[in-house]
């Protein structure tokens, strides 16, 4: 009997390990993780690691016909919405202290950083990103095979002449791809020289200029574009270039709209292939683009329509100030101050945003809608502002403040619906600068609306000398004063609306010429308004001169000429305020 129990105990102590060899194992939990960048995204799909993403951020693109939970993005972290897909692994290509709040609430989430500025980059993502998820082997697998197709790139040009490539995005204002970017590698591997490497500048992918494109003598331009749709446009803007540009005078401007050109990811490699078919058609038997004839444009031609337009928006703007403290009565004011170009600005983003998303042309949207904006501006300042049927000059300044804070939000809440692609380059409109080579249309349709409020303005010049004897005076004068306010703001609504369209908003330059030309001139506006116009014009000009050609000296390609008027202004108005108050202790 003791012997027969002792075989049972150790049949049944055997028993589970018997079963577990002829059962599957149970497979060991699958990580759930959260991709916090477009590229981790793209990567994690392209490896067929998908089902373990649970969350996304709002940039990201996913395949056709798949869904995950948006959960921000990296520059508006929210830990309970993160939270709320019950992540494992949150893989991210900014600081990781950034999602520090993320672990304070649940310490068991891993925060991984990755870097994919480089090939090399990416290539290590890869197998990192296997590692995150529990499967090294599929990472070491996807490594070597990203790899071995960019050493086929540089196989397959291997002995053949190296062309100077430039990768630029969009055509006003353009970035363009330096040394150190995934770009500027695999063109290197696709057997070009990144022309890139020459623009003046110090970050990664650098604001530059046309001027720069031409002393960087690219022999081939790749441009990437929003939409297929706007393909055409963006080629066609560069082969006006013919007679500077040497890609442009052969015929060598490709166009290209596929997100993953500014998507590092596993399929990096296959836009290689198509950049080898660029720049080496005989080993690819892809057809060279014929050079279209097109319309043509030259250095001199550009640089004196944006000379041009310097002079309208800085006649618009000088003039505009000095109307506004003529009728206010106030030295601080000038359209800047008083809100009337950021809501400008607020209409010529959402027409920026409109011409991209629905292809409009920019000319018909953009005025229209800055007209809009300023008036909408003009309207509520100066409800804010009156009292008892006059114009309180603090209460003037502190409205202008409040609008300029609500519209700076509008202009945010903007770009939370604007690409990533898209929003650098409203960024840099928004820092107050010209394009290269502004639209003739644009001219067309700025120009003569600045005129016409400038003859309007120096229609009633009298009535503002008029003004500054007191209301009371001017109206027992004749002025009827309220009706000279409402064309006056609808005058510099005009006006700023059609300054900020075709430069952004530029500040300080209706502050700063006014008084100038009141120190030489005497304070008649009618020598006062053409005065600031006629400074204020020349003043712009010759700062959008020394900003083009002394960005370069600085470690840049160009320097917004925005930056310098605000850089000038910002002490001159520290000045006159602190004049204001001292005049209103005595």
């Amino acid at each position: 009997m003791r012997t027969l129990a002792t075989i049972s105990l150790a049949i049944v102590a055997a028993w589970p390990a018997a079963a577990a060899q002829g059962l599957p194992r149970p497979e060991a939990p699958r990580p759930r993780i959260v991709t916090f960048a477009p590229s981790l995204t793209q990567i994690a799909f392209d490896m067929g690691l998908g089902d373990h993403v649970v969350g996304v951020t709002r940039f990201c693109r996913l395949p056709e016909g798949v869904a995950r939970p948006r959960v921000g993005d990296a520059f508006s972290i929210n830990a309970s919405v993160i939270l709320d897909v019950r992540p494992d692994v949150l893989l991210c290509q900014t600081a990781a202290e950034k999602f520090r709040s993320v672990r304070e609430i649940d310490p068991s989430v891993r925060i991984v950083e990755f870097k994919t500025d480089r090939l090399k980059d990416i290539a290590a993502t890869i197998e990192q990103l296997g590692e995150a998820v529990g499967r090294p082997a599929l990472g070491e697998q996807q490594r070597a095979a990203f790899e071995s197709r960019i050493e086929y790139l540089r196989r397959l040009t291997a002995g053949r002449g190296r062309p100077r490539v430039l990768f630029v995005m969009g055509t006003e204002r353009p970035v363009a791809a330096g040394p150190g970017t995934f770009i500027g590698e695999l063109i290197e591997a696709a057997g070009g020289l990144n022309a890139g490497a020459d623009i003046p500048g110090q970050t990664d992918y650098r604001r530059t200029q046309v001027a720069d494109v031409a002393a960087a003598a690219p022999d081939v331009l790749v441009v990437h574009c929003d939409s297929p749709a706007s393909e055409a446009a963006n080629r066609e803007y560069w082969l006006q270039w013919k007679d500077d540009v040497p890609a442009a005078r052969m015929g060598r401007v490709f166009a290209v709209s596929d997100p993953h050109w500014s998507i590092p990811s596993t399929r990096t490699p296959r836009l290689g292939l198509e950049l080898v078919a660029m720049l080496h058609p005989d080993a690819t038997a892809a057809p060279r683009p014929a050079a279209p004839g097109g319309e043509k444009t030259t250095l001199l031609s550009a640089t004196l329509r944006r000379l041009l337009a310097a002079a309208i928006v800085g006649a618009a703007l000088a003039a505009a100030g000095a109307a506004m403290q003529g009728l206010l009565r106030n030295p601080l004011a000038e359209p800047y101050l008083l809100g009337v170009s950021s809501g400008a600005g607020v209409g010529v983003l959402l027409g920026l945003a409109m011409a991209a998303w629905y292809a409009l042309p920019k000319w018909a949207s953009t005025p229209a809608l800055a007209f809009v904006g300023a008036m909408a501006s003009c309207a509520v300042v100066y409800f804010v502002a009156q009292r008892r049927g006059r114009l309180d000059p603090y209460s003037l300044i502190l409205s202008g403040v409040i609008i300029n804070t609500f519209n700076a939000a509008i202009l945010l809440t903007i770009n939370l619906y604007i690409d990533p692609d898209r929003i650098a380059s409203f960024t840099y409109w928004a820092m107050g600068s010209l394009p290269d080579s502004p639209d003739r249309t644009a001219l067309w349709v700025c120009g003569p609306c600045v005129l016409a409020g400038l003859a309007v303005l120096l229609a009633h010049a009298s009535a503002f000398n008029l003004l500054g004897l007191g209301d009371e005076v001017a109206a027992s004068s004749g002025v009827h004063v309220h009706r000279l306010r409402i064309v006056t703001f609808a005058c510099v609504g005009l006006m700023t609306a059609a300054a900020v369209a075709l430069a952004g908003p530029i500040g300080f330059l209706g502050l700063i010429i006014p008084h100038l030309c009141r120190m030489v001139v005497g304070p008649g506006h009618h020598r006062l308004l053409l005065t600031s116009a006629v400074v204020g014009a020349g003043f712009l000009m010759g700062a959008e001169w020394l900003c083009r050609t002394a960005g370069s000296y600085v470690g840049v390609s160009l320097i917004p000429v925005g930056i310098l008027t605000a850089l000038a202004g910002g002490p001159f108005f520290i000045v006159l305020l602190r004049r204001r108050f001292r005049e209103s202790a005595a």
